[in-house]
């Protein structure tokens, strides 16, 4: 019996000796939990809910969203290490991971044309995410906070190893992809950072400890008061009840609300942007999602959208089928899933078959009644009317994958032909536009459109700059998100003028925000104003320290006049931050060259190299500067053949 429940026991007896000043100040003190603040405030540890639930906590402990992001541990091994290392025939390159107790680690190499292994980047596994139901990838954080992804993943359905998601060509990011805010806020709880840091504009970093999996309060809201009341006792259960939110009870739109904020994901191509001032661990349970962001979907120019099936698709295909269009709102994620509770493989076919029973009928043969004069092939009692109706297929942004199409179909073709392996596919947006037609303003609609052409094109995109320009400053947006990308798009566009003028506009809405006042910065710098630019750096790495491109960006500018000394201090401040930034160790490898250091200069190359085997002119100027050393076999070795 766990210790909160003998203490509610004891109240509800009468026998609790009441909390005062003298002897706690807190409740939840007295139980060693603690209540999170900052950007996602009013939580407890979810272990405190098990507590009072322990049959709901045991049960979903087995689901998916449960083990959706761990530290690695020799007791949660699926993977097969004795199949390493992997080849990657475009890249050229081998990737390794092995186990040593607890830890995981990965390594990455190219072989020379003597067999030696050069561009060896090796490094501890932090943090796996995905349950392993079906993927595992693995992730390794820097000293700064940020997150970055293994290009090497754990594919459970085929028991092999192979790429991740974007890495399945030979031009792909390495080691050097970052994972972002909005990726783990639906891969994780929200973690407890200080309050504002999850804006816009913010840098992109995590605490070093974290929760670990996506637990009760992601959906029931945060749950300090909850507990708080319930250690209490002291306001009866319907006091105890509200304190927290019970998703079965709210309207429907709230409800799913809950399940749409991750799992409506019309693409992956393409952002869903949040709303102007919304942070990213800003949503709530009993919130509408329509109200945190904005649900985009895309026309592809390679495909229909009756065609288009992605991992993340449950929701999206669901409202495709007629099942769903003709129910009156009465089919939903729930209709078939309990969020507590993992249907145990030998009761799937009953359950989804009951679930389908609850609208469809039986004719008088026990089969399932047509709305055609056909009848229904014959099927045994305790079929799985899913296997036939939504069928399992593979998914075009994971190929080594397939899932469950939520898309309820009558006749859904060749089964085997849905699961066949298939070669990747990039989506090719031809169009972008709102699902939700009709929830936002007209100002506010095209704005949230343009931020998500913006999230697929790389800001490149003059119409939508233009367009947004026009609507910021006719309406004088109050909001500094879209100022933001305004200035980074102008930025990127080389239009230095209008670049400084968004600049100014965003930084008089949100002053402190470190990267529209870096972009300031470079955009002075442009424009021939180098000491205002470097006045901005320093005003901006005092206020954040912990800014490693920021660092590396007032280097560069320091470099430009041959700072060498604080231009190189800038840059290994940078380094210690986020040892796997080359531009940094390229940096120093140019400022070493310049000073006569070339010893020095060959190591910051080798060390960029390891980081970014593709890194521009890097490998050129490291051949030379071996040549020059004496040093020719290792200059031969870096002489690397063409990928196969």
């Amino acid at each position: 019996m766990s210790r909160l429940f003998v203490m509610l026991a004891f109240v509800a007896a009468g026998f609790a000796t009441p909390l005062t000043a003298q002897t706690v100040s807190d409740p939840l003190a007295e139980w060693d939990l603690r209540e999170t603040t900052g950007a996602a405030a009013g939580y407890v540890a979810d272990a405190a809910c098990a507590e009072c639930h322990a049959d709901k906590a045991e049960s979903y402990a087995d689901m998916g969203m449960a083990r959706s992001f761990y530290r690695p541990s020799g007791d949660n091994v699926i993977e097969d290490f004795t199949a390493l290392p992997y080849f990657h025939v475009p890249s050229g390159r081998y990737y390794e991971m092995w186990r040593d107790g607890d830890s995981y680690h990965f390594r990455r190499y190219r072989l020379a044309t003597d067999g030696t292994r050069v561009d060896i980047f090796a490094r501890k596994v932090d943090w796996i995410l995905g349950s392993g139901n079906h993927v595992r990838t693995y992730l390794y954080q820097t000293a700064d906070g940020a997150l970055f992804e293994f290009p090497l993943a754990w594919y459970a359905q085929d028991r092999k190893w192979e790429m991740n998601p974007g890495f399945e060509f030979a031009d792909q990011m390495g080691v050097q992809r970052q994972v972002r805010r909005r990726c783990m806020a639906c891969h994780n709880a929200y973690p407890e950072v200080p309050k504002g840091s999850d804006l816009e504009g913010r840098p992109d970093l995590f605490p070093h400890d974290m929760p670990q999996g996506l637990g009760c309060q992601r959906c029931h809201g945060p749950g300090a008061r909850h507990v708080r009341k319930a250690i209490a006792g002291s306001e009866g259960d319907a006091v105890i009840r509200a304190a927290i939110v019970n998703p079965g009870r709210l309207p429907r739109e709230r409800l799913y609300s809950i399940c749409y904020g991750c799992h409506m994901q019309p693409t992956v191509s393409v952002n869903a942007p949040l709303r102007s001032g919304r942070g990213i661990y800003s949503f709530r349970p009993g919130e509408d999602v329509a109200d945190y962001l904005t649900h985009i979907d895309i026309d592809d120019a390679t495909r229909p959208k009756s065609e288009r099936f992605e991992i993340n698709h449950h929701p999206y295909r669901l409202e495709q089928s007629r099942c769903y269009q003709e129910s009156n709102d009465a089919l939903g994620c729930l209709t078939c899933h309990d969020p507590h509770v993992k249907i145990k493989p030998a009761e799937r076919a009953a359950h989804y078959r009951k679930a389908c029973l609850s609208c469809h009928t039986l004719d008088q043969d026990g089969q399932p009644e047509m709305l055609t004069s056909d009848p229904h092939p014959v099927i045994p009692p305790e079929a799985d009317c899913t296997t036939c109706h939504m069928p399992e297929r593979r998914t075009q942004d994971v190929i080594h994958v397939t899932m469950i199409d939520h898309r309820i179909t009558r006749n859904p073709g060749d089964l085997a032909a849905l699961i066949a392996p298939i070669e990747k596919t990039p989506t090719l947006v031809s169009g972008v536009e709102l699902l939700r037609k009709g929830t936002l303003s007209g100002d506010e609609a095209a704005i949230q459109n343009i931020l998500a052409i913006y999230s697929n094109t790389a800001r490149r995109v003059d119409y939508a700059t233009d367009a947004l320009d026009r609507i910021l400053n006719s309406t004088g947006w109050r909001n500094a998100e879209p100022w933001l990308e305004l200035t980074l798009s102008h930025f990127a566009l080389q239009r230095y003028g209008d670049a400084e003028r968004a600049a100014r506009a965003l930084l008089a809405r949100d002053p402190d925000n470190p990267h529209g006042r870096e972009v300031l910065a470079l955009t002075l710098n442009r424009l021939g104003r180098k000491d205002e630019a470097l006045a901005v750096f320093e005003t901006l790495l005092r206020d954040h320290p912990d800014v490693a491109r920021a660092h590396f960006n007032y280097a560069i500018l320091l470099a430009g006049s041959a700072n060498w000394e604080p231009a190189m201090s800038a840059a290994q401040t940078a380094l210690a931050l986020r040892d796997n930034h080359w531009p940094s160790h390229r940096l120093i490898g140019q400022i070493e060259t310049a000073q006569g250091n070339e010893a020095a200069a060959i190591e910051a190359y080798l060390d960029a190299l390891r980081d970014e085997p593709r890194a521009p002119r890097v490998r050129e100027l490291l051949i030379d500067l071996l040549h020059k050393a004496g040093r020719t076999d290792e200059a031969a070795r870096h002489t690397l053949p063409d990928p196969p």
